[in-house]
């Protein structure tokens, strides 16, 4: 192992602020030490005055001024990113492959510098797997292709990132492990814990192909926790993103406060000059239950360029099936222009289809049955009625990722059945593009955890055994064994089979190597791998649900999979762990559930759960929440109760009131 390599495996720059990591004024100093730093200034980014929002965006301040109209990149721009970066690369004695995207998810170019590595290993550091024994996908090494984890993360540092926000993929892996900040035991898991398996190349809501199309587009490999993808900017506004892989290793930074200088990160970083995102949005400004999140390693800085052609280079656009064909290089789609998928309507943000009509318009319920039609499902009009209140709470909600302080929260909002069916999605104008997938996943995973059959669908599906890098399939499992983990977590024989009604934040509960999460020493949730054998990349049954398909995409990405579970279960694009996902009911009668993604946890969930109560209260027909009485919190598993739901203290702008989820 390289001693560039070796300093990837130890960390990022993420800090608890000195005197600010506890106690109850924590996060209200740390919040208003964010205030102060948004409104200080900060950097700008290429193309004229940097600016954010936008036609649905929000203002970030007095640190840039907002674009007013969709920025896109050219394919003279991709051009320069990609020069620069091998540029850098050069300079640092490195190999690269280097991917840029669009907003939407659009691979513009993926250039490989000659003798750059074909493929990566995918390891997550922490020692638990071998190239005999892999453990999940850590370990599945030698197989995946360098420009798929390019690709992923630049993908990533364009999804997870808007006018209010700049979030890199070592900002990624900071909020996913298994502790937060990772590396400091008896801390919980991070805060968007399991938001890797998102954007999955099976799922059935992102759109698949080469070349510009609409999107949301698929990741190759979900979302990427490993330093060196970006975020581009123009006029303050994102226009998609730069992935870069040269050192051969696709993993994350487990040890965030203890590293050095990172060969991907400087070379993206080095890449993205002249189209960073402005300094006061960096995600090193922003705080999450008062630690301030990481952006880039202090010790990663960049390479000066001055490449604007990859003409000459040693080097070539490069192919990647079912992504890119490299025969030339393309320019980005405007988002919010029918092209990128994403266009204005009313007040929110819908997704089109490429005759630009709306692709998830408010339909009535497939599974059961409308009310009209002799069952107790949900009409067209009250899926309008749960989109419209829930974003009109995400209007008055204050954002926790969002710079300045005091923006209002831009999030996703997806209607499910009870079946998983879509029945609506609607979103904020400058909400991050990951929380389209996310949102929808969340939804998915309250209905289907929430119905009476989750566990009998669970419990048939086939055995499973995890490949290495030759393809060579370890030993078969049985997933209903995490069925049988419940049935004996809970004291239930009927576990998943009775009708008790789950959120996405009670399943998360469930769904962590230490139960309750964040004590150190505890068994596992059912639903998660042990500490012995649990990394980012081997979670438990949020993975092992969708293994056979994700590996069959990622390596034959031509495929028209249209379901990341490989049957009709209700979770083809895969179930999600963190809070924002909540069943909704007739009376007693499970007939769907919400989905909300963008912004904070607590926020996510505050959205979801007033959307259905306004709504509920507004349409006045039966539909609302669980009833008290079936919901998850009632169970005490181990002594500990789980949580159904947890809003944010001091919710609203221009509002005191509080306790706002109380007695619903």
């Amino acid at each position: 192992m390289s001693a560039q390599r070796i300093t990837k495996v130890r960390g990022a720059t993420g800090r608890v602020p000195r005197r600010l990591g506890a106690g109850p004024w924590a996060g209200v100093l740390a919040v208003a030490l964010a205030m102060l730093t948004a409104c200080s200034g900060g950097g700008g980014s290429s193309g004229g005055t940097a600016g954010g929002g936008g036609t649905g965006g929000g203002s970030s301040g007095a640190c840039f001024t907002p674009a007013a109209t969709p920025q896109s990149i050219t394919a003279a721009e991709v051009e320069q990113v990609l020069a620069q970066g091998a540029e850098a690369a050069s300079k640092l004695g490195a190999k690269a492959t280097i991917a840029v995207v669009d907003r939407a998810g659009n691979v513009l170019a993926v250039y490989r510098m000659t003798g750059a590595g074909a493929t990566v290993n995918i390891l997550s550091g922490s020692g638990k797997n071998s190239a005999d024994n892999p453990q999940g996908l850590d370990g599945l090494s030698g197989l995946i292709g360098s420009d798929l984890a390019a690709v992923a993360k630049a993908l990533t540092g364009a999804y997870l990132s808007s006018s209010g926000n700049a979030f890199s993929t070592r900002t990624a892996s900071f909020i996913v492990q298994d502790h937060f900040v990772p590396g400091i035991a008896q801390t919980a898991g991070g805060p968007l814990f399991g938001v890797q398996f998102s954007q999955l190349p099976c799922g059935d809501l992102v759109q698949r192909g080469a070349g510009i199309g609409i999107g949301p587009k698929r990741s190759p490999l979900g979302l990427a926790a490993d330093p060196g993808g970006f975020p581009l900017y123009k006029n303050g506004r994102v226009v998609g993103g730069v992935g870069v892989i040269a050192d051969g290793v696709y993993g994350l930074d487990p040890s965030p406060t203890t590293s050095g200088a990172d060969l991907d990160e400087r070379i993206a970083l080095s890449a993205q000059s002249g189209f960073a995102a402005p300094d006061c949005i960096h995600a090193d400004r922003i705080t999450a239950g008062g630690v301030t999140l990481t952006y880039a390693n202090s010790a990663s800085q960049p390479v000066a360029v001055t490449a604007t052609r990859v003409s000459g280079m040693a080097g070539g656009l490069l192919a990647v099936d079912g992504y890119y064909d490299g025969a030339g290089i393309l320019a980005g789609t405007a988002f919010g222009e029918p092209a990128s998928g994403f266009v204005a309507q009313g007040g929110s943000q819908i997704l089109v289809n490429a005759a630009q009509g709306n692709r998830y318009p408010a339909s009535a319920s497939l599974s059961p049955l409308p009310v009209a039609s002799g069952g107790a499902g949900m009409s067209a009009v009250e899926v309008q009625e749960l989109l419209s209140q829930a974003l009109g709470v995400a209007a008055q909600a204050r954002a926790q990722i969002r710079i300045p302080v005091g923006s209002a929260a831009e999030v996703t909002v997806s209607i499910v059945d009870a079946g998983g069916h879509v029945l609506g999605l609607a979103r904020s104008g400058d909400g991050p593009v990951f929380g389209v997938d996310v949102s929808l996943q969340k939804a998915r995973t309250a209905a289907f955890f929430s119905s009476a059959g989750a566990s009998s669908a669970i419990s048939a599906l086939p055995q499973l055994g995890y490949f290495n890098g030759s393809l060579k399939q370890g030993a078969l499992f049985g997933v209903d064994g995490y069925m049988a983990s419940s049935r004996s977590f809970f004291g239930n024989a009927a576990a998943f089979s009775d009708g008790v009604a789950f959120s996405a934040r009670a399943i998360g509960n469930i769904a962590r190597p230490n139960f309750p999460d964040g004590i150190d020493g505890n068994p596992a949730g059912p639903l998660s791998k042990t500490t012995a054998t649990w990394s980012p990349f081997n979670v438990g049954l949020q993975l092992d649900l969708v293994y056979p398909s994700l590996v069959g995409a990622i390596l034959s990405p031509s495929s028209a999979n249209r379901s990341c579970t490989g049957n009709a279960i209700g979770l083809e694009n895969g179930m999600q762990t963190f809070p924002g996902g909540f069943p909704i009911y007739r009376g007693t009668t499970l007939i769907g559930a919400i989905g909300v993604s963008g912004d904070g946890v607590d926020q996510d969930d505050m959205i979801g759960m007033l959307g259905v109560s306004r709504a509920a209260s507004s349409l006045k027909t039966g539909i609302g929440h669980a009833p008290a009485s079936r919901r998850a919190d009632t169970l005490a598993p181990k002594g500990r109760n789980l949580r159904y739901a947890q809003c944010p203290q001091a919710p609203f702008n221009n509002s005191t009131e509080q306790s706002v989820c109380d007695g619903i």
